[in-house]
């Protein structure tokens, strides 16, 4: 379908995405912004492609609002240079401007370039931000990756869970999904300050941590390491792992000076994902919608969530809030750890409901008191980053806890293989880990706190420094 005003807009597109992108790239002196490590593994992708036609040639990268992703499309479409063409189009803006889907924005742009797709003789690449807001996304990346070997799509899009519900097998064999995560300490740390990280230490950490034989191998490997990890913190000032934890685990946060406004802005970033993401994939109606806002400040107080109190105090119907919950955890906004066990005893117990960062839940935190504030909550806010470092380092996982009394706060399985890890600020001893051991049966134990390297033989288990933990 021809579209005049489509096709000048897409020439537009075009002629000004240069300069509209820099200014996502470059500061008002005209300096760089750092780019994140996940840059350079797309840039190889698309370095790789540019050589020999490699694959993939579709790269789909979800991640919740807030992450960069659009900052990410803008540093690669920049990056690219000589005989390329490229186009720049933020699918949500033209669709809802034109009312158009994605066939109708290449329709135009094939009648705007006086050739088919099929027809190109050099490498042609698309940066699409925001293509969920096509709900038939999924079939337009397959055609396009049937129709041409000369066409590569970056594309971004809203959390994995919602993106990868939406496709079948064959088109999952043509895409490849590579998660835009919140930001870890040590990229904090480079995008801040300029702070080079210690080279390959975060996989060196991954693999001693949790891949293991026992506590003994864990310990001895980071014992190898203790001292490049103290000397890396010799110089980080003692209040900025405090800081992190509120607001740097969104990389557009690192710009801001003031606190409020970083608030503030993560205060948008959940209502967009309510009101465009979630009312995009589930039918609530605007009266629900408008109750998840407190569902999220009730969760900020607490961990464990009672379906039926909840409800109690909402006003709403349990089956209700389940739905609820579930988008928000398919949304990207929190991380759903059940309680460890048969699937009946975990039907009886709560869930536990983690914030995907902890800036999600200081935002919220924040409007309830100002004095005392990350001192009175600084466990639940360990615990979402824990848990964040976990859904981001390790594949194939799952994640629970052990919901009796007592119990640790996180139980790693993978086949036969468990961790058991617990997590503090301050002094930590091992009896929440004593208790689960006897229930789980693990490879090993691991406490994440503030004590120094320690291991116990009888226990199996190894005090990790949080210190260490973040350098993943």
């Amino acid at each position: 379908m021809k579209n005049k005003e489509l096709q000048k807009y897409i020439q537009t597109q075009i002629s000004q995405s240069k300069k509209r992108l820099e200014s996502l790239s470059f500061n008002s002196e005209g300096k760089s912004f750092f780019r994140r490590n996940i840059f350079y593994n797309l840039n190889d992708l698309l370095n790789d492609f540019l050589k020999k036609r490699g694959e993939p040639r579709i790269v789909v990268m979800p991640g919740l609002r807030g992450m960069g992703k659009t900052t990410l499309l803008a540093q690669l479409y920049l990056s690219l240079e000589g005989d390329v063409d490229k186009l720049y189009l933020s699918v949500e803006e033209a669709i809802k401007r034109f009312d158009v889907d994605l066939w109708d924005i290449i329709e135009n742009y094939e009648e705007l370039m006086g050739r088919h797709i099929e027809q190109i003789d050099k490498p042609l690449i698309f940066f699409l931000d925001e293509i969920h807001y096509d709900k038939k996304w999924a079939f337009f990346l397959k055609s396009m990756y049937d129709r041409s070997r000369n066409v590569m799509i970056f594309c971004t899009g809203s959390s994995a869970l919602l993106l990868k519900e939406q496709i079948n097998a064959d088109i999952a064999r043509r895409v490849y999904f590579l998660d835009i995560n919140p930001v870890h300490f040590s990229e904090y740390m480079l995008l801040k300050y300029g702070k080079t990280p210690i080279k390959n230490i975060n996989e060196d950490l991954k693999n001693i941590i949790f891949f293991s034989k026992n506590a003994k191998e864990v310990f001895d490997e980071l014992k190898k390491i203790e001292s490049k990890i103290k000397k890396y913190w010799l110089d980080i000032d003692k209040f900025e792992f405090e800081k992190y934890v509120k607001f740097g685990t969104f990389p557009f946060t690192l710009r801001i000076e003031n606190d409020s406004i970083a608030i503030n802005f993560i205060s948008q970033i959940i209502s967009k994902v309510i009101y465009a993401d979630i009312s995009q994939f589930y039918n609530f109606e605007v009266e629900t919608l408008n109750r998840i806002d407190r569902v999220l400040y009730l969760i900020s107080d607490t961990l464990g969530v009672s379906i039926l109190k909840l409800s109690e105090a909402l006003e709403i119907k349990p089956d209700t809030l389940r739905l609820i919950l579930k988008s928000l955890e398919t949304s990207g906004i929190v991380s759903r750890v059940s309680p460890f066990g048969a699937h009946f005893e975990q039907v009886k117990k709560p869930s536990k409901y983690l914030f995907s960062t902890p800036s999600l839940r200081f935002s919220y935190l924040s409007s309830k008191e100002s004095i005392g504030l990350f001192e009175n909550y600084k466990g639940s806010l360990l615990e979402d980053m824990i848990c964040m470092y976990l859904n981001s380092i390790l594949k194939n996982f799952s994640l629970s806890y052990d919901s009796r009394e007592g119990g640790a706060d996180f139980i790693i399985s993978n086949l036969n293989r468990k961790i058991i890890l617990e997590a503090s600020f301050g002094e930590k001893s091992y009896r929440q880990i004593v208790e689960t051991s006897k229930r789980v049966k693990p490879s090993y134990n691991l406490i994440i706190s503030s004590n120094d390297l320690e291991y116990s033989e009888e226990l199996n288990a190894v005090k990790v420094p949080l210190k260490y933990f973040l350098l993943m």
